[in-house]
């Protein structure tokens, strides 16, 4: 066939590789009517050939940039095709959080990646930073940042740094996980018993929940320091037998290194609801009953009485 008939192609076409790898072409002909066909290019050639084509081998890309020429003689006629082999350096997405992040106060989440590819194509990176009940923020370069008002329900929630290097019609895709670590002051502090008013004599037992991170400890002011235990870590006070003097404010403080919270509950215990003039009433009815039965009885022997005769 004639020259313009006959084409010579590369594969891959648009050849990129991550610097320092290695890579192989085949050179192909679409006619076999060719004198020669091979490989034109800077480097040291290695490769094997075969009916309509020839390999090139390179075991170890060093150049950021490679222009890659394969040719076919056909007659007198020469066919050339080309191609340019990139190389880039990619360095996965590391994610950074600005020293500790607690509720209620302002935080910052980081994300950085590197890349670099020839001088005379600068790297074309996007980094996305997205999940953790954060809205999603996108950057062109090689560092993306996003503040934030960090929430207790947040812990433990993963943030995910999404990087894309574009490389022509060529692209790597690369991310990174953390979970967000919140800290947080005691909240949701709740104090409670089974009931407010107690009789004198009643178990008393006053329970105080809370939460936080780290874990809150628990301390107690109480009405009194007589008479009463603490239980399951502190959360619990119980009171055996309690009297008036346990009456009063039942104060629960939860702490960790990030403040304390409160809550508390007025407990009242009163006097036997039995009134003390019962048994007076009680004791007056029983002697008034005997002294009523007394009289009868004396009247009804007076009535059976008789003289006796002289």
């Amino acid at each position: 066939g004639r020259p313009d008939h006959c084409r010579v192609s590369i594969s891959p076409e648009e050849p990129t590789v991550e610097f320092g790898t290695s890579l192989l072409f085949n050179c192909t002909s679409s006619c076999r009517n060719y004198s020669r066909l091979n490989w034109e290019v800077s480097i040291t050639k290695m490769g094997v050939q075969g009916p309509g084509w020839v390999s090139l081998n390179i075991p170890n890309v060093t150049d950021w940039s490679l222009e890659l020429q394969c040719f076919g003689m056909f007659g007198g006629e020469r066919v050339i095709t080309s191609t340019t082999l990139r190389a880039y350096r990619f360095s996965p997405p590391q994610i950074y959080l600005e020293g500790d992040v607690v509720a209620g106060k302002e935080a910052r989440v980081t994300c950085n990646a590197s890349a670099q590819v020839s001088r005379s194509d600068p790297p074309n990176l996007s980094l996305t930073l997205r999940g953790g009940g954060l809205p999603p923020s996108t950057h062109w370069g090689p560092s993306v940042a996003l503040d934030f008002t960090a929430r207790p329900e947040q812990h433990g929630q993963e943030v995910t740094c999404e990087a894309v290097l574009q490389l022509g019609r060529h692209t790597v895709n690369a991310s990174a996980t953390t979970a967000l670590q919140v800290w947080a002051a005691p909240h949701n502090v709740r104090v409670r018993a089974s009931r407010t008013v107690f009789t004198a004599g009643a178990n008393l037992t006053v329970m105080c929940r809370a939460e936080g991170n780290p874990p809150p400890r628990f301390r107690w002011e109480l009405p009194t320091n007589a008479g009463w235990e603490l239980q399951d870590g502190g959360t619990t006070v119980t009171i055996p037998a309690g009297q008036r003097a346990h009456g009063g404010t039942y104060r629960c403080l939860a702490e960790n290194r990030y403040g304390t919270g409160t809550a508390s509950i007025d407990i009242l215990f009163q006097a036997s609801s039995r009134s003390p003039l019962i048994p007076v009433v009680v004791t007056l009815a029983v002697v008034v009953t005997l002294a009523a039965l007394t009289v009868t009885w004396w009247f009804s022997r007076a009535r059976s009485w008789k003289p006796m005769p002289d």
